[in-house]
C-alpha cells in the first residue's frame, strides 16, 4: 500500500467527487419527480427503514472493517476482510432473528405505528447486512486505491435505487421507495465483491488459522469501538423516532427530504475526501510521518463548501424546496434551515475524524460518539410542541458535539506532529 504525493490525492479525490457528484446527481434530479409520486408519509417510512438499518449496519462487521486499511502487507489485511466478512453473516442472523421475533415489541417501544412503519422494521435486517458487508469489500478497494471502480460501484447503486424507485412509483406500488433501497444495495454488495475480486482480494480463499489470529489481534476495535459508533450513528436515527413520535409520519418524511436533499449529498462528496484521506494518513502514520499539512488543506477546502452550502440554505432553503419539490415540501425547506450549521460542520469535521483510529485515539473517539447520542437523546425526551421547535433544539446541540471533536481533532494532529518530527 503506498502512500502516494499530493499529485495522488488530488487525482484520487477528483475520481471519486466525480462518481459522488454523478451518484448523486441522478437521484437530485429524480427527487423533484418522486416527491410528486410518493407521499410525505411514504418518505417517513423510508426514514424508519434507514434509522435502523444504518446504526446496525456498523455493528454487523464488529468494527473489523475498519481495520483493513490499517497492516503495511496485503497478506494481513486478507485475513481480516475475510474475518470482517464472516462475522456479518453472524451478526446479520442473530441480530435479524431478534428483531423478527420480537417485531410487534419493537413497534411499541418505538412508539410508532402504520403499515409502512412494520413493513420498515420487518425490511432492516436484509439492509443492514448489505450495507455493513460492502463496507468491508469497500475499505479494500480503498487500500488498493481502487478509486475508479469506488465511483462506478456509487454510480450504480444511486441510478438502481432512483430507477426503481421511478417504476415502482409508476406502476403505483405501495412503499416501492423501501424495495428499491433493498435492490439498490444488493446490488451495490455484487458490484463490490466483484470489484475487491478483481482486486486479489481472494474473499473465498479462507486460512482459518489466520483470519482467527487477525480477529484476536484487532479484538479492541469490536471492544472500544463497536457500541460507540452505533450509538454515534444512532444519533442521527434518534430525530426519526421522536419527530414520529411526537408529531406524525408525515413530518418524518418532511425531515428526512432535508436530508435525503442536502445532508447525504454533501456527505457523499465528503467521503470522498474521508475514504482517499484514509488511505493517506493511514499510510503517512505507519511511516511516522506528519499528516498535519495535509490535514489542514483539506479544511480549508471543505470549510469553503460548508459555509458556503450553510449560507445558501438559511437565505433561500424554505423558497427553494417549494420550488423543487412541491408546495406540500415547503416544511422540509425550514427544518433545512435550521439544520445548515451542524449539516456543514459534519461535512467539514466527519472526513477528518477518520485519521483518529491511526493515531490511536480510538477510545477517545469511542468517549465522544458516546456524549454526541448522550446529548440528542436527551433532548429526545423534551415535549417539543412544533417540528421547529426540536429540530431548532437539535441543531444547536450538534454542532457543539462537533465543534468540540473538531478541537479535539486538531489537538491530537498537532500532538502527533509534534512528536513524529522529534523522532526524525
Amino acid at each position: 500500500m503506498g502512500i502516494g504525493g499530493i499529485g495522488d490525492f488530488k487525482r484520487n479525490v477528483i475520481t471519486l467527487m466525480g462518481g459522488s457528484a454523478l451518484a448523486q446527481v441522478i437521484p437530485l434530479l429524480a427527487t423533484p419527480f418522486l416527491t410528486r409520486i410518493y407521499s410525505p408519509e411514504q418518505f417517513g417510512a423510508l426514514a424508519i427503514l434507514l434509522a435502523i438499518a444504518n446504526p446496525l449496519s456498523l455493528l454487523v462487521c464488529g468494527r473489523y472493517e475498519m481495520t483493513i486499511v490499517l497492516p503495511k502487507d496485503d497478506r494481513d489485511a486478507r485475513p481480516l476482510l475475510q474475518g470482517s466478512l464472516g462475522v456479518a453473516v453472524l451478526m446479520a442472523v442473530l441480530l435479524g432473528s431478534l428483531i423478527w421475533i420480537f417485531h410487534d415489541v419493537l413497534l411499541g417501544w418505538l412508539g410508532v405505528n402504520g403499515p409502512g412503519v412494520g413493513l420498515a422494521l420487518s425490511l432492516s435486517p436484509v439492509l443492514f447486512y448489505f450495507m455493513g458487508s460492502f463496507q468491508a469489500l469497500n475499505n479494500w478497494l480503498v487500500r488498493q486505491r481502487a478509486f475508479t471502480a469506488m465511483s462506478f460501484n456509487r454510480i450504480m447503486q444511486t441510478s438502481a435505487i432512483t430507477l426503481v424507485s421511478v417504476a415502482f412509483g409508476l406502476w403505483a406500488m405501495e412503499y416501492g421507495l423501501l424495495f428499491a433501497y433493498l435492490i439498490g444495495w444488493g446490488l451495490y454488495l455484487s458490484f463490490g465483491l466483484f470489484q475487491a475480486q478483481r482486486k486479489d482480494a481472494q474473499v473465498f480463499k479462507l486460512e482459518r488459522g489466520k483470519v482467527v489470529e487477525a480477529i484476536r489481534r484487532y479484538r479492541h476495535f469490536p471492544l472500544y469501538n463497536a457500541l460507540p459508533a452505533v450509538l454515534n450513528t444512532a444519533a442521527l436515527s434518534v430525530p426519526v423516532f421522536v419527530i414520529t413520535r411526537l408529531f406524525d409520519a408525515d413530518v418524518t418524511g418532511q425531515f428526512n427530504l432535508t436530508r435525503q436533499a442536502v445532508f447525504l449529498p454533501g456527505m457523499f462528496i465528503a467521503n470522498a475526501f474521508m475514504q482517499v484521506y484514509t488511505q493517506q494518513a493511514s499510510a503517512l502514520v505507519s511511516n511516522g510521518q506528519p499528516i498535519g499539512s495535509g490535514t489542514l488543506r483539506l479544511v480549508r477546502f471543505l470549510g469553503i463548501i460548508g459555509a458556503a452550502l450553510a449560507l445558501f440554505l438559511i437565505v433561500a432553503g424554505p423558497q427553494l424546496f417549494s420550488l423543487i419539490f412541491g408546495p406540500e415540501w415547503g416544511q422540509a425547506g425550514n427544518l433545512a434551515r435550521l439544520m445548515a450549521v451542524p449539516f456543514a460542520l459534519q461535512f467539514v469535521v466527519l472526513p477528518l475524524s477518520i485519521v483518529l483510529p491511526a493515531l490511536g485515539r480510538i477510545k477517545a473517539y469511542s468517549i465522544w460518539q458516546l456524549f454526541y447520542f448522550s446529548l440528542v437523546l436527551a433532548i429526545s425526551f423534551v415535549p417539543f410542541k412544533e417540528p421547529e421547535h426540536y429540530v431548532g433544539a437539535l441543531a444547536a446541540t450538534e454542532s457543539i458535539a462537533f465543534l468540540i471533536l473538531a478541537v479535539y481533532l486538531y489537538r491530537s494532529i498537532r500532538r502527533y506532529d509534534a512528536g513524529s518530527v522529534a523522532t526524525t
